[in-house]
C-alpha cells in the first residue's frame, strides 16, 4: 500500500430550491495521493455573504501528466507515481453537482529502487461527488532493497529486523495487478470529506508458489497473497483554507487468504495472524501556486503521520511518516 493519489456562471447563494442546495453540499475535496483531483479546477470558499466568482470552465478534453513523488519511513520507502492521462468532459453544466465530471484514460508508471509498476487506468467521474478508478499495472520486483521476499503461507514473521536479516533471500520476480478504486467525496464551505476503497487482485510468480505462497509489499506494509485479494481504505478529513490543506487520514489494509487456518498451529503465545492493520494521524499539504494550467501547475508539498491502532509488527510509538511532492503539467488543452 502503501500509495494516491482529481463552464460555471455565477450562482446566487441563497439558494431558493433543495436541489440547488444539495448541489452546492456535493463540492467534491482538492487535494489527494494519487486521486483525481488534479482533473480539476480550484473552488473558492462558499460563504453566506459572498457570491460565488465565475471559475474558469473544465475544458472539453485535455491530456496532462501527474506525478507524486514520496519518501516513506516505518516502512522505509521511495517512490514516484507518474500517470498520461486524456481526460474528457462528460457534461456542460452550471451545476456543481454535474460540473466536474469526466472520463479518462492512461499510462500509469509506478517507480522505487525495487520495483516497477506499468500499465493503464482508465476513470470515470459522472458526478462530482463519486469517482470510480480501474487499472491493471505489470509489476517487476528487482530483487534488491529485500524485495521481493516470499513465504509459503500467511502466518510467518515478516517484521523489518527479521527481513533486513534475510536479504540475502530476496529475488526477482514478475507478476500481474489488478485493481478497482470507488470514490465517495463532498465539500461543504472549507470542510471535505471522502473515503476510497482499493479492491484488489494480485496473481505473482512466487517461489513458494501455490494457493498459500505470501510475499511482503512494501506499499501495503503486508504480507499479500501471490494469488489472491487485498482491500485498502484511505479516508480523509479535510479543512482547505486557500493554499492550505489541514486534516486526518484513516488508513486500513486487509489481505484476503484462500488456506485453511486450522491446519497451521500458531507461535507459542500467540494467535493466528489476519496481517490486517489500521492507522489514523494528521495530513497537511500546501500548493504554492493554485492556478490552472502551465507547465507546473499547482505544484503540491504533503506531510503525512500516522500512528499504528493495529499492526502485527508496529503497534509501538513509532508514527508512520510521509513526505511528499506532486503537480500536474497541461500538456494539450481544448474546448
Amino acid at each position: 500500500m502503501p500509495a494516491n493519489v482529481f463552464p460555471q456562471r455565477p450562482t446566487p447563494v441563497r439558494s431558493p430550491s433543495l436541489p440547488k442546495a444539495l448541489t452546492r453540499a456535493a463540492l467534491l475535496a482538492l487535494l489527494g495521493l494519487g486521486a483525481p483531483v488534479a482533473a480539476q479546477q480550484p473552488q473558492a470558499p462558499i460563504t453566506e455573504d459572498v457570491p460565488l466568482p465565475v471559475q474558469p470552465p473544465l475544458p472539453d478534453s485535455r491530456v496532462y501528466f501527474t506525478t507524486l513523488n514520496v519518501v516513506r519511513y516505518n516502512p522505509l520507502g521511495l517512490e514516484s507515481q507518474n500517470r498520461l492521462v486524456y481526460q474528457k468532459r462528460l457534461f456542460d453544466s452550471p451545476s456543481l453537482l454535474l460540473r466536474d465530471t469526466y472520463a479518462s484514460a492512461g499510462a500509469s508508471l509506478r517507480l522505487s529502487p525495487a520495483f516497477f509498476k506499468l500499465g493503464p487506468v482508465v476513470e470515470l467521474q459522472p458526478l462530482a461527488i463519486f469517482n470510480v478508478r480501474a487499472g491493471y499495472e505489470y509489476v517487476q520486483f528487482f530483487g534488491t532493497f529485500g524485495s521481493v521476499q516470499s513465504y509459503p503461507d500467511s502466518f510467518q514473521p515478516y517484521d523489518d529486523d527479521l527481513r533486513s536479516a534475510t536479504n540475502d533471500t530476496a529475488y526477482g520476480t514478475s507478476g500481474h495487478h489488478f485493481f478497482v478504486e470507488p470514490m465517495l467525496q463532498a465539500k461543504v464551505k472549507s470542510l471535505a470529506l471522502r473515503s476510497k476503497l482499493a479492491i484488489e487482485y494480485w496473481n505473482m510468480s512466487l517461489r513458494d508458489g501455490g494457493t498459500r505462497g505470501t510475499f511482503y509489499d512494501p506499499t501495503l506494509d503486508t504480507l499479500v497473497p501471490g494469488k489472491g485479494w487485498v482491500l485498502a481504505n484511505d479516508t480523509d478529513l479535510l479543512w482547505l483554507a486557500g493554499q492550505w490543506t489541514l486534516g486526518a487520514r484513516l488508513s486500513a489494509v486487509w489481505p484476503r487468504y484462500d488456506e485453511d487456518t486450522s491446519a497451521v498451529e500458531p507461535l507459542p503465545g500467540r494467535a493466528l495472524p489476519n496481517n490486517s492493520h489500521v492507522r489514523v494521524g494528521p495530513l497537511v499539504a500546501y500548493a504554492f501556486d493554485t492556478k490552472p494550467g502551465g507547465l507546473m501547475s499547482k505544484p503540491t508539498v504533503v506531510v503525512m503521520a500516522g500512528w499504528y491502532l493495529k499492526h502485527e509488527n508496529r503497534m509501538n510509538a513509532m508514527p508512520y511518516l510521509l513526505g511528499g511532492f506532486s503537480f500536474t503539467t497541461e500538456l494539450l488543452s481544448g474546448r
